[in-house]
């Protein structure tokens, strides 16, 4: 089985360890048309190419940047980084969540023909097609124009069979977006509910995958810059517990990490202008993309975890999503 990745299509079976939820770079397009200084390309790929380096010495060898359009996917920085870098990195098309005046009034049809393009021809101009659809909610319920976005995606799902990752804000925004997809015969089976791993509420992650979607397990560490989230510890402990309840092979990880975001206040890189963050040390950050390796693992391991297990959350689940298999 291949899989489309930012320079040309994989065989699943060399994806390795991947990171199912990350973004290499988050930058609006309008800000960087209007200030050419707000972000040196050629520093941020020599900047990109020592972080994934990181991540790389930590086994990783797989990135799936769910970056959207409308916060500023471009990939023509993502082939660059990943040829530079030596890694792997799948691409997504799709909308974050209804906020865009531009998409107000535009038929799901003429929206979802956006989609497959990506999917099918090619993202930008180029024949670089994305491997993922990315779809959110930012509330706990659907707006009329989230609906549109989602039926969007569903009429690509359902003609290119490519996977879905969503965004999820709160328990009943998930169950908004399960319902949605649920009612419209998509297969959960290919549909990962993005940053659920936030609750903490084993018994609601556990019944996510029963209905069959795996468990978005994709904001590991983020505490590290957002205090306010839940705690890493607190998440080791869900995912010991869904091991515990038969449910290991329905969890996806990632860090939901990027390596510069040009918004949001926060620690380290988030938020700060790029003057700032070329300056950071690599070797200093905590919250990177060698996170779950390097402060994850080890926790997991003393709790039981054979090399097995780990080896199904970080590679052969995400290969069987890529490859549409069941379980």
């Amino acid at each position: 089985m291949k899989v489309n990745t930012v320079l040309g299509s994989l065989d699943t079976k060399d994806m390795g360890y991947t990171l199912m939820h990350e973004h290499i770079m988050i930058a609006n397009h309008t800000m960087r048309r209007m200030w050419a200084d707000w972000i040196n390309i050629d520093e941020f790929t020599a900047f990109a190419k020592r972080y994934i380096a990181r991540g790389k010495r930590a086994g990783v060898r797989t990135i799936v940047d769910v970056t959207p359009f409308q916060l500023g996917r471009d990939v023509s920085v993502l082939q660059r980084v990943s040829e530079e870098a030596e890694i792997n990195i799948i691409a997504a098309t799709g909308y974050f969540w209804g906020n865009e005046i531009c998409l107000v009034d535009k038929s799901p049809e003429f929206l979802a023909e956006i989609l497959l393009r990506d999917l099918e021809k090619g993202m930008e101009g180029t024949p670089v097609k994305a491997g993922i659809i990315k779809c959110g909610t930012s509330q706990d319920h659907m707006s009329k124009l989230d609906e549109t976005i989602w039926e969007a995606t569903v009429i690509a799902h359902k003609e290119t069979n490519a996977p879905i990752i969503t965004h999820s804000a709160c328990k009943a925004g998930a169950e908004s977006q399960m319902k949605f997809l649920t009612e419209r015969g998509v297969d959960p089976g290919r549909v990962i509910i993005g940053h659920i791993g936030d609750l903490d509420d084993p018994d609601f992650l556990a019944s996510v995958a029963d209905r069959g979607f795996y468990v978005g397990e994709d904001r590991i560490g983020v505490d590290k810059r957002h205090p306010e989230q839940l705690d890493t510890k607190e998440r080791i402990k869900n995912i010991i517990e869904l091991k515990h309840r038969g449910k290991l092979e329905q969890i996806v990880c990632a860090h939901d990490a990027s390596i510069f975001i040009d918004y949001w206040e926060g620690k380290e890189n988030l938020g700060c202008p790029w003057k700032m963050v070329r300056e950071f040390d690599i070797e200093k950050l905590e919250f990177q993309f060698a996170f779950i390796t390097e402060r994850v693992l080890p926790e997991l391991k003393a709790a039981g975890f054979s090399e097995f297990d780990i080896k199904t959350m970080l590679v052969d689940t995400p290969r069987r999503i890529f490859e549409g298999k069941a379980r």
